[in-house]
């Protein structure tokens, strides 16, 4: 199988692709089944020499592990997420401080989407002073919440009626 120059030509070392993933129930670990063990189906392209791989991001920097030489059969199977030149990631305190629109939603290493999610935004992306406002009515009520509930020990400290005294 070839890659025509003009395919090589299209792909982009500094973007993050995306591919439905190949069915695989020839084996699962535990209950992953081999379709997603080890892979997040997110790829960076590495292009040598007229050949092209997608290394799924799973494995970082590529270990040789789920690489795919890209075709011309297959080159239209990948399709581009964002570039990395544009984007930041995030850290998942800060999910809730950006509107749903700006949020990308991309696995791109072993955690995958189930050690917390891997978000990223444009790098143009403001926090959203609303939903900040917001995260902070919240916090202040749940501190407000846990100060009366200390208040209320205390007293029951105080007057001998608390659990521990009964």
């Amino acid at each position: 199988m070839k890659l025509s120059k003009e395919n090589y030509d299209k792909l982009d070392e500094n973007f993050l692709y995306k591919r439905q993933p190949i069915i695989d129930n020839s084996f699962s670990v535990g209950t992953v089944s081999g379709t997603y063990h080890c892979k997040n189906w997110t790829f960076k392209c590495r292009k040598d020499n007229g050949k092209a791989w997608m290394i799924d991001t799973y494995w970082g920097s590529g270990s040789g592990y789920n690489n795919y030489e890209v075709t011309d059969e297959n080159v239209n199977e990948y399709k581009k997420i964002f570039d990395f030149r544009e984007v930041k990631k995030i850290n998942d305190y800060e999910i809730d401080e950006y509107e749903q629109n700006d949020l990308i939603c991309a696995a791109t290493d072993s955690g995958g989407y189930t050690c917390g999610h891997i978000h990223w935004v444009l790098k143009t992306a403001k926090k959203s002073q609303r939903l900040l406002i917001e995260k902070c009515k919240f916090k202040i009520a749940s501190f407000k919440r846990q100060l009366q509930q200390e208040e209320e020990n205390l007293q029951k400290y105080i007057d001998g009626t608390h659990y521990d005294f009964v």
